[in-house]
């Protein structure tokens, strides 16, 4: 009873307080067209302090464009208008007191801008996912586990990407796909993305970009997509930076760090870090049976692995004049692995009885390590400030290599070397050069560009075996090569953007040379292949009320084949399943339909799109068996057609104000068919994914979150390979002034320590299951630190090269038990 009578008390005491002295004021007024004068809905309001973007209170205007934002604190305050197609507002107020409680701003006017194809972002409500005319936006920086999550585990909630169970990214069920930073492509996310993006906090990340139709201006391949990740700028005048440290048991370790900082014309921005992953002991097993006789191969074994990854990147910027910008970029980062694996393999006859018998020993190491450079002039017109020309250059170098021991201790008939030695050196050039022009008129975009791509790659590899008369390495001819390969593209694209009241239409084309040639130092050219590509794209939306969407797309994707596909290099680690590469692929190109929706309320969300594509020359990875040597064999080659449709779907929810839901998702039906060695073979079925997460904020900074998701099995040409299901909670606390300082505990998978992966390919010849038997959870600990303030941006150039034409996201097929 006491508790309702001190309510009410409470209650008549403020107001009696308000009626003799206001503690709060109002802010009201109408939006409207500059140039028409008509009212505008659903412009987003914010109300912020002057010296900060960061929201007091927030609405939307109503149908007749009037708002009105009460309940604020009397004081000084800045106004922010957005609205899709128009440049944002902004303006300081006069301040609230207790004379003047209410702010009248009566008509306010939003001037229409040719810039609003470009993304739909509604800030200030915090929506974590926005959607444009052909990407959409997961706006990490306003989710709450940035502070805790690595950007890996941070592509799980994003819409259209999902990780398998080796924890492969895939957009759109697709493992083709290109990572740019920033709009350009990066040496960073060159060899196997996900170990970038392990290593990196998601703290460092803005917001990442799923560019599902891409226009003109990118290259033309892949099939997913690209994946556009965008930093936080930082850029104002003095300095300021971040820190991040994180521990993990398994005993694994990261540490990095930003800084950006800004002098006059002068600015200064980069990040670097360095990441140490463990994988403790795993076992794993591989079982393979002839069809023909019943013979069967089983290999049992054990192994471990840990890898070094160390990166630093930046970015200098000089600004001539208003219109006149200058910025180089640079980049160094590498790899360095190394694993051991001890296995028994058996031969077994049709009735059981071992026909044969050996232990196998491979300890092996490598590495990876890349430089770039480039250079960026932007010129920007008098007349409009959208109006641009950017010229380019970029120069980057790769070099890679592996090395393994094979050491074999005989059981029963085992006839092979008692020692081999094995070593793959890659290396490649790149230099590109480009020229970007935006033009402007009225509502609509005209873009225009010329691109040139000149490649240089190479690998010099050889096997060899251990002389036990002679104590020496003899090399093995047949399995020791040097190989070139050389690939120039010639590219000229234009794009228009159009807008038509609630209607937004993108069409553009892109002609693409490519003259390739490769060749063996010891026996001539193999591979020289010259052809040319029209490459169009459309994109038309639909906006409606209350902040909805509707989108329709075509596209054609090429799927260029990149050293990683041509090296012929055999991988014999494993000499029971061997791999390599195929010199004489050539590109395939896809055709790719889209429809979308999206909703926002608030702070709420709701996007689906269904997507289907299909290859009629696909890249695919097959296996074949040799019964004759007991070998199975996996490269790549252009032997079918592959057809994926796809349903995505992705919702963010806020509710109680501290409450924060998301849900991921996508349902996909692949009909996949080929021929391998005469023989027409066909795979179809059903695969997807689903990550939920909830996230409650408590009181003094503490938060707790916890997510679930489950990867369904994947399709293959010849099989299947199996599902995932990971489960994680994590609990974090921000202190010290403006939060600069965060403290945080995760872990991952806490209901199942062991996680069984397992893949079958089957064949007319042959049956085969790997399955491999590792550490799923993990326990982190990390922490993270702000420092400096900035007062003034840093200019950056708006356009810049983008190499996104290399197929990625995938790794060499073949089983390696």
């Amino acid at each position: 009873m006491k508790q309702p009578l001190l309510l009410a008390l409470c209650l008549l005491f403020s107001s009696f307080s308000w009626a003799q002295s206001p503690a709060t004021g109002t802010i009201k007024g109408t939006v409207v067209d500059s140039a028409n004068q008509k009212p505008l809905g659903y412009v987003t309001v914010v109300v912020s302090a002057p010296d900060k973007d960061e929201p007091v209170k927030t609405t939307f205007t109503q149908s007749d464009g009037k708002f009105e934002i009460a309940g604020l604190p009397l004081g000084q305050y800045k106004l922010i208008l957005t609205f899709v197609g128009y440049r944002p507002f902004s303006n300081e107020l006069p301040a609230l007191n207790a004379s003047h409680p209410v702010a009248d701003l009566g008509q306010l006017s939003l001037v229409s801008s040719a810039e609003q194809l470009r993304e739909v972002e509604v800030t200030a409500e915090k929506m974590l996912i926005t959607q444009d005319i052909d990407k959409i936006s997961y706006n990490v920086e306003f989710d709450p586990e940035s502070k805790t999550l690595t950007a890996l585990d941070m592509l799980r909630k994003v819409p259209m990407l999902s990780l398998d169970a080796e924890e492969n990214i895939q957009l759109n069920g697709s493992g083709s796909f290109k990572v740019l930073v920033n709009g350009r492509a990066s040496t960073l996310f060159a060899r196997n993305p996900k170990d970038v993006f392990r290593s990196m906090p998601a703290s460092t990340i803005k917001r990442i970009e799923v560019i599902t139709d891409p226009p003109a201006k990118y290259d033309a391949e892949g099939i997913g997509g690209i994946i556009n990740v965008i930093t936080h700028d930082a850029p104002q005048n003095g300095y300021n930076g971040s820190i991040y440290l994180s521990q993990s048991l398994p005993d694994s370790r990261s540490g990095s760090a930003n800084v950006t900082a800004k002098m006059g014309k002068f600015g200064l921005s980069a990040y670097g870090g360095t990441n140490k992953f463990t994988s403790p002991s795993y076992t794993s097993l591989f079982e393979r049976v002839n069809q023909n006789t019943g013979a069967r191969m089983v290999q049992e074994g054990s192994g471990k692995s840990e890898g070094y990854f160390s990166y630093v990147s930046g970015e200098l910027s000089y600004e001539i004049d208003t219109l006149n910008l200058l910025a180089a970029k640079f980049s160094l980062n590498g790899n360095d692995f190394e694993s051991t694996a001890l296995q028994t393999v058996e031969e077994l006859s049709s009735e059981g009885d071992r026909t044969q018998a050996y232990e196998r020993n491979s300890p092996s190491a490598g590495h990876w390590y890349n430089y770039e450079a480039g250079l960026d002039y932007q010129h920007t017109f008098k007349r409009d400030k959208n109006q641009l020309l950017t010229l380019s250059y970029k120069l980057g170098s790769e070099q890679n290599g592996s090395e393994s021991d094979l050491l074999f201790n005989p059981i029963l008939n085992y006839v092979g070397p008692e020692e081999t030695r094995t070593l793959n050196d890659g290396k490649s050039v790149e230099q590109t050069y480009q020229a970007d022009y935006v033009h402007p008129v009225k509502k609509h975009t005209l873009e225009a560009g010329v691109k040139t791509i000149l490649r240089e790659s190479g690998s010099d590899y050889f096997y060899r075996n251990y002389n036990p008369e002679t104590g020496m390495y003899v090399e093995v001819p047949a399995l020791s090569n040097e190989f070139d390969y050389s690939q120039d593209i010639y590219a000229a694209y234009t794009s228009a953007s159009l807008r038509f009241e609630e209607w937004g239409l993108r069409l553009g084309t892109r002609l693409e040379q490519t003259v390739v040639n490769a060749n063996f130092k010891s026996s001539g050219s193999v591979a020289e292949q010259d052809y040319l590509n029209l490459i169009p794209n459309v994109t038309l939306t639909r906006t409606l009320k209350n902040m909805a969407t509707l989108k329709a797309s075509y596209t054609q994707r090429i799927e260029r084949p990149g050293l990683w596909y041509l090296n012929p290099y055999v991988n014999r680690t494993n000499e029971k399943t061997i791999s390599f590469g195929n010199p004489n692929l050539e590109a395939a190109t896809s055709h790719v339909f889209s429809l979308g929706h999206s909703f926002f309320k608030g702070s709420n969300s709701l996007n689906s799109t269904l997507t289907h594509a299909f290859t009629n020359n696909a890249i695919q990875s097959y296996t074949t068996f040799n019964p004759a040597d007991s070998v199975s064999s996996t490269t790549f080659g252009n032997i079918g057609r592959n057809g994926t449709t796809t349903l995505s779907l992705g919702g963010n929810a806020t509710l109680f104000e501290k409450l924060s839901l998301n849900t991921n998702g996508s349902l996909s039906y692949s009909d996949l068919s080929g021929n391998i060695n005469g023989r027409d073979i066909s795979n179809s079925g059903v695969s997807g994914y689903m990550f939920s997460n909830a996230s409650y904020r408590f009181e003094k900074n503490w938060r707790a979150s916890v997510n679930v998701g489950y990867y369904a099995p994947r399709v293959l040409l010849q099989g299947e390979s199996s599902g995932q299901f990971w489960n994680g909670i994590s609990v974090s606390k921000s202190f010290l002034k403006d939060e600069k300082a965060n403290i945080s505990l995760s872990v991952q998978s806490p209901l199942n320590k062991y996680f069984t992966y397992y893949s079958e390919l089957s064949d007319q010849n042959f049956y085969q299951r790997s399955e491999n038997r590792n550490v799923q959870r993990r326990i982190s600990l990390g922490f993270s630190y702000k420092f400096g303030k900035l007062k003034a941006d840093i200019k950056r150039t708006r356009r810049g090269i983008k190499n996104d034409d290399l197929k990625s996201g995938e790794s060499t097929g073949g089983t390696t038990n």
